[in-house]
């Protein structure tokens, strides 16, 4: 198709990573034509006006379906045109025939406008609106560990650190072990613990509650000798925090030398 970056043609070959991927990231609309069908015609530059107000906040895919008509059948489209849309891999929505500007834009609204409206919250200083916005559409997408980052950022940002870490502390092992979300966790962890009196029962938690506390006075290199430390010591401590927490603050700012230092003492794979 080629009319806008986030508007492109799709294949059987291409459906899993174009539809089914970026679906956990966002709303797909898969648009099914035919050059043999008139209405499609009529239906598609609406649709493409319609995503290019959206302005990449929705993925549209087109599939010819005079090519690829057993993906379409294996997808139960029986008319054209019809609209699919996908979210954390699956139909969550289906509009059939040509209807009109406003109608589609309200049938797809419902998809789009929910994180649009986290984000407006956001950017107007509303962060305690805009959490409450992003924990509803986490519990409308339980399957979709992203939602729950985007939940516990802005707990962060209202300054609710407890509840973010209680959050993200709930997520299944395999879930919170992945990427930003792992990082986040550690990095919240480490301030839970040091809000926790000093009276760590086992030497790994009391290097981890030492690291907590440098954190807090903004000694970064001290807080990842202590995490190197109990790396060393116990590196499956609490499913290999220690290397989490030392991976989430080296994320942080700090000056060029301290992270020199800090990296000369990096914890390796648990």
């Amino acid at each position: 198709m080629g009319v806008l970056p986030y508007i492109v043609d799709g294949s059987p070959e291409s459906f899993p990573r174009l539809v089914l991927e970026n679906s956990r990231r966002g709303p797909v609309a898969v648009n099914f034509w035919s050059p043999r069908a008139g209405p499609c015609f009529v239906a598609m530059p609406r649709l493409v006006r319609v995503a290019g107000d959206y302005g990449g906040r929705l993925f549209v895919v087109m599939l010819n379906t005079d090519e690829y008509g057993e993906l379409a059948r294996r997808l139960d489209v029986h008319a054209l045109p019809m609209l699919k849309v996908f979210r954390n891999g699956e139909v969550v929505g289906t509009l059939q025939g040509v209807e009109s500007e406003p109608e589609l834009r309200r049938f797809l609204g419902g998809f789009v406008d929910q994180g649009s409206a986290v984000l407006q919250a956001y950017e107007s200083g509303a962060t305690q609106r805009a959490a409450q916005l992003a924990a509803q559409e986490a519990l409308a997408h339980p399957d979709d560990p992203e939602a729950a980052l985007r939940v516990a950022k802005l707990l962060v940002l209202d300054k609710r650190p407890d509840e973010a870490f209680r959050l993200l502390d709930a997520l299944p092992r395999e879930r919170r072990a992945r990427g930003e979300i792992a990082i986040l966790h550690a990095h919240l962890a480490l301030l839970a613990a040091a809000a926790e009196p000093d009276d760590a029962p086992s030497p790994s938690a009391r290097l981890f509650a030492a690291a907590a506390r440098a954190l807090l006075d903004e000694d970064y290199e001290t807080a990842c000798t202590h995490l190197f430390a109990l790396w060393q010591r116990e590196p499956g401590y609490r499913e290999g925090l220690a290397r989490k927490a030392w991976q989430a603050i080296a994320s942080l700012p700090m000056p060029a030398d301290v992270r020199s230092r800090i990296e000369t003492h990096t914890p390796g794979d648990d």
